[in-house]
């Protein structure tokens, strides 16, 4: 049987691969998060796997939750942010924007699903939560609102809403004064109208204490209540970068708020972008990832690991091991092995890694199907080495577009600065020569602003360096606590080569 009539290794998009769950590798993030009561971010790079996490943790819960524990899975990929500028606080600092209308989004959901909990359990309700579900379904029409319909047309028709005051108890009637206009206020009207937006503000804030001290009256810490959002960056463009920067940063703020309120009980998650969480005009930032986050990153062992299982389910046999034995032969040139070769062109991202295999699935396909071909057509065992070669140039205009598609829109000069290596025309370029390039980006000799050019590069693996006497190119990519330094020499990705069409010098130095 020809390899080709099994072999896959899945989709490169974790939200279109219906077969996820059924071969998905955890490398121990889910575990770090769910254990760490401070942690409530999921950081990573475009590709790292972070939404691959999040949809495995919402479907095999009971492996990383206790009995008890909930879990609200929600995904932002059809969503209307414009919304969340109705409910924001104009007095506010940027970050805090637009904090309170997440602050209600994390407390809505939780309350229902605490007491949706409850409801499957049989247990009683208690009376201020069921308080609460009583004013949700008047201001909703249901008691337990969807996420579009929390922050949605329906929040728009809140304007004339006038809440119980302090000390007014609901339960004995306070819900009575709760009056909603009979027909919604379309978006544009509100948009344009500055004292209904702080009307909306003042609700959300009167929502957001009345649902506190409803959810603190009861007794939640016999279970943990998880609320995870994945694709918030689902705006991020040109259009949309400044609103998606405050709004993002908002959740975070709003996440870190109600994970110090209530400790270990109520965890909102957020997976989110790493270089778009170095954007955010947030306090501490530094703070916030060394203490709250965990940053979803692949070793050697493990990235080959979640290969080997994307691969064993698809042959419905196991004990492939090592990865090279899946190749007609153990060594390329120069003596390579076929799988540091390709993790040498990788950023140590599952997606550069599945990308590429498929594409030399592709190369092999061509070749057994060539209706041009005098020989007869091409029955391969094993992967075929030489495809390898043949799918690289593909693979890594493929990895180009994926940095540009990452930085394009919060740090534009990303394209001038490949231009100066494809300018230079080798992989290999000394220091005098990339810095007289990147000034010319910017038109000056500012020492400062080249230097975060150079470390902007280094710190997305565009290019390495050497360290001390070894012969190594390091790149964060292999090396995450690597510093940058000042260099003689740098060297490009090698998975950036082709694309830029550069040449290799010839030089003894590996990566790894």
């Amino acid at each position: 049987m020809s390899i080709l009539d099994w072999f896959d290794v899945g989709m490169v998009s974790a939200e279109r691969d219906d077969n996820l769950s059924k071969y998905f590798f955890d490398n121990g993030v889910t575990k770090r998060v769910v254990d760490n009561a401070s942690a409530f971010l999921v950081l990573g790079r475009k590709g790292a796997g972070k939404t691959a996490v999040f949809r495995y943790l919402s479907e095999n819960q009971a492996q990383f939750l206790d009995e008890k524990d909930l879990l609200v899975p929600l995904s932002f990929e059809d969503y209307n942010w414009n919304v969340h500028a109705l409910l924001a606080k104009r007095e506010a600092a940027d970050s805090l924007t637009y904090k309170q209308s997440w602050r209600f989004v994390i407390l809505v959901e939780a309350l229902k699903a605490y007491v949706g909990a409850l409801e499957r359990e049989g247990a009683q309700i208690p009376k201020r939560l069921g308080a609460a579900m009583k004013l949700l379904n008047k201001l909703f029409d249901t008691p337990l609102p969807s996420i579009y319909q929390i922050i949605g047309r329906k929040m728009l028709g809140l304007s004339k809403l006038t809440l119980p005051k302090f000390g007014v108890d609901p339960v004995e009637g306070g819900l009575d004064s709760l009056e909603v206009s009979g027909g919604e206020v379309g978006f544009e009207d509100v948009k344009a109208s500055d004292d209904l937006q702080a009307a909306l503000s003042r609700n959300v804030d009167h929502l957001i204490s009345y649902l506190e001290d409803a959810l603190e009256s009861a007794d939640i810490k016999e279970r943990r209540i998880f609320v995870c959002f994945d694709r918030v960056d689902e705006a991020w463009d040109e259009v949309s970068l400044e609103t998606s920067k405050r709004v993002i940063a908002g959740l975070v703020s709003a996440a870190d708020a109600v994970s110090s309120r209530y400790g270990r009980f109520l965890r909102p998650i957020v997976f989110l972008r790493e270089d778009i969480f170095e954007t955010l005009s947030l306090n501490d930032t530094n703070k916030l990832r060394e203490d709250c986050g965990a940053l979803l990153h692949w070793t050697r062992d493990t990235m080959f690991k979640l290969l080997l299982a994307r691969v064993n389910f698809y042959a419905d046999q196991a004990g492939i091991d090592p990865v090279d034995d899946l190749f007609d032969k153990r060594e390329m040139r120069q003596r390579a092995k076929p799988s540091s070769y390709l993790l040498k062109r990788s950023m140590m991202r599952p997606r550069d890694v599945i990308c590429f295999i498929r594409r030399i699935v592709d190369s092999m396909r061509n070749h057994a199907e060539d209706p041009f071909a005098e020989q007869p057509q091409v029955s391969f065992d094993k992967l075929a080495v030489e495809s390898i070669y043949e799918a690289e140039s593909g693979y890594s205009e493929w990895l180009k577009k994926e940095l540009l598609d990452e930085w394009g829109v919060q740090y534009p000069e990303i394209r001038q600065l490949l231009a100066v290596f494809q300018n230079h025309g080798s992989t290999n370029i000394d220091s005098d020569t990339l810095v007289e390039g990147v000034k010319s980006i910017d038109g000056s000799d500012d020492r400062a602003r080249v230097m975060s050019h150079l470390r902007f590069l280094f710190d997305n693996s565009v290019i390495g360096f050497k360290v001390g006497d070894s012969t190594a190119w390091r790149f964060k990519c292999f090396y995450p606590s690597q510093g940058f330094d000042v260099a003689t020499e740098y060297h490009v990705h090698d998975g950036l080569i082709r694309a830029l069409n550069l040449k290799e010098p010839r030089d003894t130095s590996r990566q790894m």
